[in-house]
């Protein structure tokens, strides 16, 4: 009996390791044709509340979605003509910043500048005098077909994104009973019916408090940017406001662009240290006092439960999935929580320990 239930426990195992490769696999090579599906799956979450707001003084679900992902495409293309010059003029000049940068750089770090070069002199005169073969270079694409290849893939998957988001939020209710209508029995095709609307919902809150969160985020660093003085401070308010949707590496890398462009477009060091304290003090308040607030106790994640996602999905999809990491986990916890059997993923993915405790307690009684 016990040699049985070994052999069944390791095959069960094996089958379940054979299944997560085969996932994590198929994430990986699929990724140009599933990010567009779970992007478009995102925005229609964001959106929805707006949809369903719309349909609920009687509009029809196509024109309701077609009206919300319209005005959204517009709103989103002329904030891009809007910060389209900047974004150019900044580019066209990153040559001259990052010599600047380094030109700055060097006036504080001459003292080691002596030591490095001893340190050169040193090798050079123990290392002996060997041929160099000549390096081999390969023929690469020029930069303009590069650029006009990636253009079309950019555009060809915008138009995906946008078309799939519509299609998603115009047949939302039918989608989900057609997916309730599989189920055979009726209790239970209530039940997942409800479950898909429970998901949809929090979802929906979360992603709209997280953009919230995020817009708060990026007027605030560009008024404070404006208030010192920085040219283009609403051009950072937006990098700001995009990069705090990516943890942890998010903050780390707008301080890094504030305190460069600061370092450029001020003499000495003082304007840049302003600046990087006011953003700081903006992402104290935001991770401390504003997210906390507008999303509860329900929805925050555990932080090894976020960051280890932020690494899962960031090493699948890359900058994409960087940026979706943490709407993809919540979407995770969401789901399994709404699931008996699949609870305890969500329990280990809870920071609030009261939560914890009633769930497990509730694990006993059944």
């Amino acid at each position: 009996m016990t040699a049985a239930w070994k052999r069944t426990t390791v095959a069960t195992a094996a089958q379940v390791a054979v299944g997560v490769v085969a996932v994590v696999a198929a994430l990986r090579l699929g990724a140009s044709f599933l990010l567009p599906i779970v992007i478009a799956l995102m925005l229609s979450q964001l959106l929805g509340p707006l949809v369903r707001g719309l349909m609920a003084i009687r509009w029809p679900a196509p024109v309701a979605a077609g009206v919300v992902v319209l005005g959204f495409v517009i709103a989103m293309t002329g904030s891009g003509l809007l910060l389209a010059g900047p974004a150019a003029s900044w580019a066209s000049r990153a040559p001259q910043t990052l010599a600047q940068i380094e030109r700055k750089i060097q006036r504080v770090a001459r003292p080691l500048q002596s030591l490095e070069r001893a340190a050169q002199k040193v090798e050079s005169a123990t290392s002996g005098a060997t041929a160099k073969t000549p390096p081999v270079q390969v023929a690469r694409p020029g930069l303009i077909q590069r650029l006009s290849s990636a253009t079309a893939a950019m555009v060809g998957g915008a138009l995906s994104v946008i078309f799939l988001t519509y299609f998603l939020l115009a047949a939302a209710p039918l989608f989900r009973r057609k997916l309730a209508a599989v189920v055979p029995r009726r209790t239970e095709r209530l039940n997942v019916e409800a479950v898909l609307t429970e998901v949809e919902g929090l979802m929906s809150r979360y992603l709209l408090l997280t953009t919230i969160t995020c817009v708060a985020v990026g007027v605030a660093t560009g008024l404070w940017l404006h208030i010192v003085g920085m040219p283009n401070a609403g051009l950072w308010g937006v990098v700001a406001g995009v990069l705090n949707f990516v943890p942890y590496i998010g903050a780390v890398g707008t301080l890094t662009v504030i305190g460069a462009t600061a370092l450029v477009s001020f003499e000495g060091f003082q304007h840049a240290i302003i600046a990087m304290s006011g953003f700081g003090l903006i992402n104290l308040i935001e991770g401390n006092l504003l997210t906390p607030t507008l999303l509860g106790r329900k929805l925050p994640l555990n932080a090894v439960a976020m960051f280890v996602g932020f690494l899962f999905w960031g090493w699948v999809w890359g900058v994409a999935g960087a940026i979706l990491a943490v709407p993809m986990t919540v979407l995770i916890k969401i789901a399994c929580d709404q699931v008996e059997s699949t609870r305890p993923i969500a329990v280990c993915s809870w920071t609030a320990r009261s939560e914890i405790d009633s769930a497990v307690r509730g694990r006993c009684r059944t």
